[in-house]
Formats: structure tokens, sequence, C-alpha cells
């Protein structure tokens, strides 16, 4: 990777973070529709402008010439203590997406790399977890993440 400055997100971040965000979910599947609607973009941006200023988030970013093109957020979430997890906090990483004209040149995992830093030097996390797609399963596997037995299940509930 060659060119970018890997950095922590700032409140002047938002909408590059939310557009990332949508690419994401495109390559998810997500319906068109579903993806154009204002208003789960506008949370989102609403949820960025507070979460790069909390100490359990951290949302890093790639920058190219002052453009933001890649981005991940690592969160530290409180479970029941248990085999898997013997302190209860946990990692998650999400949000990992880098515009369609950047890929293929090791931003995502930069980003992936620097979060993975933050959970090791900076949390108590004793475990991290992602959810991800085919074409990106590829970073995290050489970075000792493994397939779980338990596939994530869904319900929602619409408000």
């Amino acid at each position: 990777m060659t060119g970018a400055r890997i950095r922590r997100a700032t409140r002047a971040d938002a909408d590059a973070l939310v557009a990332l965000r949508a690419l994401m979910f495109e390559a998810m599947g997500t319906d068109a529709a579903a993806l154009a609607a204002p208003t789960w973009r506008l949370a989102a941006r609403d949820w960025f402008l507070d979460a790069v200023d909390v100490a359990a988030v951290w949302v890093v970013v790639a920058e190219v010439d002052g453009e933001v093109v890649a981005a991940a957020v690592g969160e530290v979430t409180a479970l029941i203590p248990g085999p898997g997890c013997p302190n209860g906090s946990v990692g998650l990483i999400s949000n990992v997406a880098t515009l369609p004209e950047h890929r293929g040149r090791g931003f995502a995992a930069a980003c992936t790399d620097e979060l993975l830093a933050w959970f090791r030097e900076r949390t108590d996390v004793t475990r991290v977890d992602l959810f991800a797609t085919p074409a990106g399963a590829r970073i995290y596997g050489p970075r000792g993440f493994v397939a779980n037995g338990f596939p994530a299940m869904r319900w929602s509930l619409p408000r």
C-alpha cells in the first residue's frame, strides 16, 4: 500500500463514512431502494459524528490526496463472560469499505491492521468478531480470523 495516510477519523469525515457504508451494504446485496433511503443515511451520519469521540469506538480512514478512500470501524462491546471471552469484552469490526477506484491497493487491509493494533494495545478485548462478504474475507484470514461454526441469524423489528 502506497500513497495513503491511515488516520483516526474526525467529525469532518462523517459524509465520506456514510458513502463508504452505502458501498458496504451494496456489496452485501442490499436492495437499491433501501440504500437510497435518506433515513438510515442521516442516522448513520449522526452516529459517525458522535462516535469519533467515543473511547470505545475507533474509526479509521485511508486518505489519498485529501480524499477519504477507505474506512473501518472498531467497537468494544460488553458481553456476559464465557469460555471464548473470559472478561466479556469483545471487539467488533464493521464498515470496512473502499471506493471502487481505489480497491486492490491494500487500503482496507491497512485500516483493519490499525484497528487490530488498537484492540491489542488500547483495549481489554479478548476476541474480535466481524462479518465478511466473500470478496472481503480474503483480508481477514491472513490476520488470524477464522470462520465461526455458528452462522449469524437476524430478527428484524420494523419501527
